[in-house]
């Protein structure tokens, strides 16, 4: 039940990050939100691990700093992704993805610190 509470506020995160950001939009389907944030979930169970992983060395000089960045990479990803296959999300250009990718890891660490475990 909590996953589906978590996955549930995930959903509500992006479709706040796409109404906030300039430059980020959706076709105005909530279906194009659950597929967005099913995207994100797959990159956070399966990419970010392993770009942590290979990646420690420079977390441990930046104290963890790095992850913020390594974040922020893969949602810049994961936009690029859904707009590529013509999901319904659509972006002005890097900045506004840099943004909206910003905005998703602050209101993610959120719901990660609230909906704990």
């Amino acid at each position: 039940m909590r996953l589906l509470v978590r996955f549930g506020l995930m959903v509500a995160a992006v479709w706040l990050t796409f109404t906030i950001i300039p430059g980020l939009s959706y076709d105005g389907n909530w279906l194009t939100l659950v597929i967005l944030a099913l995207l994100i979930a797959l990159a956070n169970a399966l990419v970010i691990p392993i770009l942590k992983l290979i990646s420690l060395p420079i977390r441990i000089v930046t104290l963890g700093l790095f992850t913020l960045a390594i974040n922020i990479l893969v949602l810049v990803g994961v936009i690029a992704l859904a707009q590529s296959i013509e999901v319904g999300i659509a972006s002005d250009g890097f900045g506004a993805s840099l943004l909206g990718a910003l905005l998703l890891t602050v209101l993610s660490s959120l719901i990660s610190w609230i909906a704990k475990d």
